[in-house]
């Protein structure tokens, strides 16, 4: 039994402990996800100013930042580009070709080759080589093509598409080897070879020669070269936009240091375009966090959720049967407020809305943490949780975590645990009137412009009917999953003839009306002394459902006849035990709340069933001189646990007071008296050490049984009959 207790407790601290870093994750996942997605709070002010305008309110910038201006950076970047000249290739493999073919063409007309010679030249170049030429000539040519190939020949149509892109020098690049060599050139000058001044070198090239040759034989030189050489010095656009992009992508971005608090615009000044283009770099642009910042925020959720964590179980207290329930229920409800937190600062931001802090989701957690456990402490405890978390954004402060700690508190402490729906509508309206009026209470601390009051109010409205909407949508499911005593769930089982009560009222009508009596003083001195009345009400109502297996033998349902007189004390006492392990049974088949379950099962304790204790000491007195078998007082006791929560021990002392009240006469002071001789016993016997009940709630639960006894018992006036004159 230890050993399954202290696994239980093991795997219950491993749960919690989920629970705890999944929040913690959570909390410190929010921050960093706003500020790396983009820079929300200059989004949502960027509809705030326009250019020309003159601007309301001064706007500071909200942290130290490092902005990359993408417009100068590109214009650097382009001016980069196009610094660099277009590239030409000088060509060794179409050298080689050229003076190739020249050498070729020397080899023919030694050989007489016409053939070779017209498919090099043409024919009418071949026939006159053939005629008028010699090897002085082909000689020539053949240094004239090569000094033209060594120069670098252009193609005019290259020269042209650069000289057309605004390029009045290029690069020639000269692959030589394993080496590169390159050069300027100038594409406007004269001593550029292209076709149009090719024939300008060639005729200065013959001018030192031309005497020894003829007219004819120069102008076959001049022909021969025209037909030999070719462009081999070539534009390399590919190289060239390589190039270009590398001194694209050398150049530095160009960083805008913007440091915490520095104006960014100005009130009552004229809003210009280089501020508006500020603004928007800040709204687009990504942020980052810095580590310290990072690592700052960590400690901070760990600590501060620790320790709510560690209050909130404090306040729930260990005893409570949905212990681990209810961290998984904060837990869970955390993450979503903290989920819908992001989407919400998103949505404002795309939609260009300045973000205010009457869009956090303040409201949600804490009423529903309220309503789902009926401790409004364990709300309080929630707020303080995710306004610490909310006030880690980028753009919150100080005054958003006393906004939404006060917001939240509000609409826990207007918690009325409410079990019709009409009282939903009211509570949703004092809800949205007292977080108006913290809003605009804020807002004048603030210094926020009031022409945007109506959407701050807006935010407000739409954030309290979003969680009573979600409350009516959750809860049901909630507690559903975990079986949770809810108000609601409570109403229905204390104030609907279920069918265990149908049952009951049925087989066992006296049974049935002593558990309605209970259920009265049940609930009122759980009122009175400020414990769960509703809670009280539904156990007294269903402590005896055991009791419907065999009413016969319980004394409320007998009529002149008792079963027990034909038994023996310890067979009845066996039955008497059996409808506690019977009713906490039936309880568990009718999916009672393990609450119920537990008065159920406890209402008795570990008490002697005196009457037959007493029974059968008599009885053992009367037999053989005493000497028969020594009768035990734990063998005539409930074996069953002491109560161990105040609803439990009420239902404990409210059913005894009520079974002993019908056996005396009817006034305040014998009830006075009666319920201070039980109380006493109870109390001696060590059945309510474990309850929580002290000695003030004791004395004021025995003044409320007294005053509810009396109301039921009171005595009423003697009408006359009819027939007397």
């Amino acid at each position: 039994m230890k050993k399954n207790r202290k696994d239980g407790e093991s795997s219950s601290r491993i749960v919690i402990m989920a629970c705890y870093i999944a929040m913690v994750l959570f909390s410190l996942a929010l921050p960093a996800l706003v500020r790396t997605t983009s820079n929300v709070h200059y989004r949502s002010v960027y509809s705030n100013y326009a250019v020309g305008e003159i601007a309301e309110t001064t706007l500071y910038a909200k942290g130290s930042v490092d902005l990359i201006d993408s417009d100068a950076t590109e214009t650097k970047r382009i001016a980069a580009s196009d610094a660099v000249f277009p590239v030409f290739s000088y060509s060794p493999t179409k050298t080689m070709e050229i003076v190739g073919r020249m050498d070729l063409v020397r080899k023919a007309f030694l050989a007489g080759d016409f053939a070779t010679l017209s498919s090099i030249t043409d024919e009418t170049i071949a026939q006159k080589l053939l005629d008028d030429g010699d090897s002085y000539l082909l000689s020539i040519a053949y240094d004239i093509v090569k000094a033209v190939c060594s120069k670098g020949y252009f193609n005019t149509s290259d020269i042209d598409l650069v000289v057309g892109q605004g390029y009045g020098a290029a690069t020639v690049s000269n692959l030589s080897g394993a080496s590169v060599s390159e050069r300027t050139i100038d594409l406007e000058s004269t001593d550029l070879l292209s076709s149009n001044t090719i024939s300008a070198y060639v005729s200065d090239s013959l001018s030192g020669i031309s005497q020894d040759l003829s007219s004819r034989q120069v102008l076959l030189l001049e022909e021969l070269v025209f037909s030999v050489v070719e462009p081999n010095v070539l534009y390399d656009e590919e190289l060239t936009l390589q190039r270009r992009q590398t001194a694209a992508q050398s150049v530095q971005p160009v960083v805008i240091s913007i440091d915490k608090g520095d104006v960014l615009i100005e009130a009552n000044r004229v809003v210009s375009q280089d501020q508006m283009k500020l603004i928007e770099m800040l709204s687009t642009q990504s942020g980052h966090m810095p580590i310290f910042e990072f690592l700052g925020i960590l400690v901070l959720d760990a600590i501060g959720l620790g320790f709510g964590v560690y209050v909130f179980g404090m306040f729930l207290g260990r005893k409570n049967l949905h212990y681990v329930q209810f961290h998984i229920i904060l837990a869970v409800s955390y993450v979503l407020s903290i989920v819908a937190t992001y989407f919400l600062v998103l949505w404002s931001s795309n939609l260009r809305i300045e973000f205010n802090s009457s869009f956090f989701p303040i409201f949600f957690l804490p009423i529903f943490i309220t309503m789902a456990s009926g401790y409004k402490r364990l709300g309080v405890v929630s707020v303080f949780m995710l306004a610490m978390t909310i006030s880690t954004l980028p753009n919150a402060s100080v005054m958003t975590f006393f906004y939404c700690v006060l917001c939240g508190s509000v609409g826990v402490l207007l918690v009325r645990f409410f079990n019709k729906r009409i009282d939903m509508v009211y509570q949703w309206f004092f809800s949205c009137l007292f977080g108006s009026a913290v809003t605009i209470l804020f807002v004048i601390i603030d210094g926020a412009v009031f022409t945007d009051i109506f959407l701050i109010l807006l935010g407000v409205l739409l954030n309290v009917s979003a969680a009573y909407v979600l409350l009516s949508v959750t809860m049901p499911i909630v507690e559903k999953l975990f079986n949770l005593p809810t108000v609601f769930r409570l109403y229905e089982l204390a104030y609907r003839d279920t069918p265990v009560l149908t049952r009951l009222s049925q087989a066992a009508p006296g049974t049935y009306s002593h558990s309605r009596a209970v259920a009265d003083l049940a609930e009122a001195g759980a009122r009175a002394i400020g414990a769960n009345a509703l809670l009280a009400r539904v156990g007294g109502l269903y402590h005896d459902i055991g009791k419907v297996e065999h009413p016969e033998y319980f004394v409320e349902n007998q009529s002149g006849v008792n079963k027990h007189d034909d038994i023996s004390p310890s067979l009845s006492v066996a039955v008497i035990k059996s409808h506690v392990k019977v009713g906490a049974d039936k309880g568990r088949d009718a999916g009672l709340p393990p609450e119920v379950i537990k008065i159920i099962g406890d209402h008795h304790g570990n008490d002697v069933i005196q009457y037959f204790y007493h029974e059968a000491l008599e009885s053992q007195a009367a037999s053989q001189d005493g000497k028969g078998e020594t009768v035990k007082a734990s063998d005539y006791s409930y074996n069953a646990d002491i109560p161990d929560f105040p609803e439990s021990g009420i239902v404990m002392l409210a059913d005894s007071i009520e079974a002993a009240s019908r056996t005396v006469t009817p006034n305040a002071g014998k009830f006075a008296k009666l319920i201070d001789s039980i109380f006493m016993g109870k109390i001696e016997r060590g059945q309510l050490d474990d309850s929580g009940l002290t000695m003030h709630d004791i004395k004021v639960l025995g003044d409320s049984f007294v005053k509810t006894l009396v109301a039921r018992y009171h005595s009423r006036i003697e009408y006359p009959d009819d027939d007397e004159d």
